[in-house]
């Protein structure tokens, strides 16, 4: 399956050094929501061992010229590649920040109310957070709660990206 990922320009330098490239944990703004998503991957994706911190990726083709995937004046890379579908875990862009916030994610306005009513304990919020993988549940929402779903917004995680996924690298420099 093709799919890119955004990297600094340093990381492609280490991936020609090792032969693969995998994330690190303490490059993570959100800590606790990347070891959540590292489980999902254990109980998701046959072929992924846990202590390996994933790598993101994205279906659709990242454009160079977006603003905010670097800091401006940052040398970076777009990396084009062919991983199998099997080992990539695809969630939504956008509900993705419910976990980030720490957050339900929730049918609708009534069941949020439910949460707000409780106090939104944590232990029940986090119960909710495994529905960020049933596409049908997520699509199926009100559109007045959630928003038209957005399927072009789809980001992926993958336990490793090895030399010979790449398809193609592009430069660029941060605007």
């Amino acid at each position: 399956m093709i799919v890119y990922t955004v990297q600094k320009l340093s990381a492609n330098k280490l991936m020609r050094e090792q032969g693969y490239l995998t994330g690190d944990i303490k490059y993570s703004m959100f800590p606790e929501a990347y070891k959540w998503m590292m489980e999902q991957m254990e109980k998701r994706l046959p072929n992924y061992i846990g202590e390996i911190p994933p790598i993101w990726v994205w279906e659709r083709q990242v454009n160079r010229n977006e603003k905010a995937i670097f800091k401006k004046g940052t040398k970076g890379i777009i990396l084009k590649l062919d991983i199998p579908e099997e080992n990539i875990l695809w969630s939504p862009f956008e509900v993705w920040h419910n976990i980030l916030n720490e957050g339900p994610i929730t049918f609708d306005e009534m069941e949020w109310e439910e949460f707000d009513k409780r106090g939104y304990l944590l232990h029940e919020i986090k119960e909710t957070w495994e529905r960020l993988f049933d596409m049908d549940w997520l699509a199926s929402r009100p559109k007045e709660w959630a928003g038209n779903f957005d399927d072009e917004w789809m980001q992926g995680v993958t336990p490793k990206i090895t030399m010979d996924q790449i398809v193609k690298v592009e430069r660029f420099i941060a605007k």
